[in-house]
């Protein structure tokens, strides 16, 4: 084993991780997992801190605190490494380790050390130390079999976090893959709050599947190593015993996975059509913009973030009208459905509409030598963004009208209706502004991560919660105001927000001609 050179690989990766964490997306990586830290820490304290721990050890439930923090360490660390990036990142990979002299069985312990020896799992480390030497300092564990515990749990921890990785970027390699992986993460955010009703009720059924899972848990690394860490006996070895089981198992899962190449996706090869889709839609415009719009649908149904956001609209417009019109109680329910089309009516197309030209890169030349006027193709782009986000309007007013609990009353569907078409003209009226005044160049391959400007943060950010709070916040104040009864007040604000987007689509022409240098600057990374 050549333990210089992988000493060297190691004081390597921490030059290049701190690298890294100086650049913005590092910085703003790390603010949400420090973010995420505090709230489980206040999550903490908020069940009575310190001295509900204390209480609850001293009554002889220290094995279910210790079993809780655990678990909430470990998904903590998982969600740090496999949403945020942090941990187990491999900076070097097979390909580039294959350039040092060292052996195949090297390269594989070389990630392995690199990933596990990161700063960021020292702080879970700690973490796991700490509450083993509380329990022993408070004569509830035992000293060398909580530090057993601690290390066998920690292991067994970044092995997940491996796996889980590993199983993400073999699924983000796939067509489908980051549908499916955002779809299967807002499931498992929104299933605790759809499930709750459910297990209120208490059934049979309900009660036989908590026992379930509450055996399951019994078998879980977190609760093997509370077990060790809270006993002096036999029991102990047991809690040993299920950590060590985990340890070969996901070991086992991980190396089967790692000898198992990923299937590299072959390239189509197929004979061009003039008579896609794309250019069907695209000849509903004028002449001039038909083969820019055209262009348009074809560079972002091929992104993988578009694909990712854009199917997703309807379903998150429809959680969101469930859930807070079921928070907020019966009466609140018209409300939450003004927000959840006002959503609708630009959260497809939001993250696009305001950085247009951020992911066309050198390609932004092209436009320039096009035989029209290179204004042509930002109004066509703005147009394309338009015709899918109200694409979603019709569909979402069926639905409503298919499904909407009580009698069906064409203000209320007017109203709602209107109130999507205004959020369309208003937000890419202000995304034709800051895709010329505040640009930024993004990465047209990456399928998740905040690319924006500072501007176009706070344009969609601040928008969407508007859009959520204002009429919750306005049916607060005055009742009557949101309500049917007073439809006719919200198509005379899609008119003015439809003036408003056109008089912007004017203007901006004249400013794009004037920024063309700049952004051509920016999108190329010379800026």
């Amino acid at each position: 084993m050549n333990l210089e050179l992988i000493g060297q690989l190691v004081r390597l990766r921490y030059k290049l991780l701190w690298a890294k964490t100086r650049t913005r997306n590092g910085k703003i990586a790390l603010f949400f997992s420090g973010y995420i830290l505090l709230v489980m820490i206040i999550a903490l304290l908020s069940a009575g801190g310190f001295g509900a721990g204390l209480t609850a050890v001293r009554s002889g439930k220290g094995t279910l605190v210790a079993a809780a923090v655990l678990t909430g360490v470990g998904l903590q660390a998982l969600i740090s490494t496999v949403v945020l990036g942090f941990g187990v990142g491999t900076i070097f990979a097979e390909t580039e380790l294959r350039r040092y002299p060292i052996k195949a069985r090297e390269r594989r312990v070389v990630r392995h050390v690199i990933g596990i020896l990161d700063p960021f799992w020292f702080l879970f480390l700690a973490l796991d130390l700490g509450l083993a030497f509380g329990l022993y300092l408070f004569g509830a564990g035992s000293f060398w079999l909580g530090l057993a515990a601690v290390v066998l749990f920690f292991i067994a921890n970044y092995l997940a976090a491996r796996l889980l990785t590993l199983v993400v970027d073999r699924l983000m390699a796939k067509k489908g893959g980051p549908i499916v992986l955002l779809a299967s993460l807002m499931c498992l955010g929104f299933l605790p709050s759809l499930l709750q009703p459910v297990f209120q009720k208490k059934s049979p059924i309900v009660v036989a599947l908590g026992r379930t899972v509450i055996r399951f848990f019994h078998y879980t690394p977190p609760y093997g190593a509370a077990v060790a860490m809270t006993h002096f006996d036999l029991a102990a070895l047991s809690g040993i015993g299920v950590l060590l089981a985990w340890l070969l198992a996901l070991t086992a899962v991980l190396v089967v996975i790692e000898r198992r190449p990923p299937k590299i996706r072959s390239a189509q090869t197929t004979a061009i059509t003039w008579n896609s889709p794309f250019e069907r839609l695209g000849a509903l415009f004028p002449e001039r913009y038909a083969p820019l719009v055209s262009h348009w649908l074809r560079f972002y149904f091929r992104n993988n973030r578009f694909r990712t956001i854009y199917p997703l609209a309807l379903p998150l417009a429809a959680f969101l009208l469930f859930f807070f019109g079921k928070q907020a109680g019966p009466h609140s329910t018209f409300p939450a459905a003004l927000s959840a089309f006002a959503i609708l009516g630009c959260i497809g197309t939001a993250q696009f509409a305001v950085n247009q030209f951020g992911y066309v890169s050198g390609g932004f030349r092209r436009f320039l030598l096009l035989p029209t006027d290179p204004a042509a193709a930002f109004r066509a782009g703005s147009f394309t963004f338009l015709m899918l986000s109200s694409a979603l309007i019709p569909v979402a007013a069926v639905l409503w009208c298919l499904f909407v609990p009580g009698p069906f009353d064409a203000r209320a569907l007017a109203m709602l209706v209107s109130a999507s078409v205004f959020s369309l003209f208003l937000f890419h009226a202000l995304g034709l502004w800051v895709s010329l005044l505040a640009p930024r160049r993004g990465s047209y391959t990456t399928s998740f991560g905040n690319d924006l400007s500072f501007a176009a943060n706070v344009v969609v950010i601040a928008g969407m919660m508007i859009m959520l709070f204002a009429p919750r916040l306005l049916a607060k104040a005055f009742p009557a105001a949101v309500s049917p009864v007073y439809w006719w007040t919200v198509p005379p604000a899609s008119v003015l927000a439809a003036a408003f987007y056109f008089a912007s689509l004017r203007y901006t022409t004249t400013l794009f001609r004037v920024r063309r240098e700049q952004l051509l600057a920016i999108v190329e990374g010379k800026s």
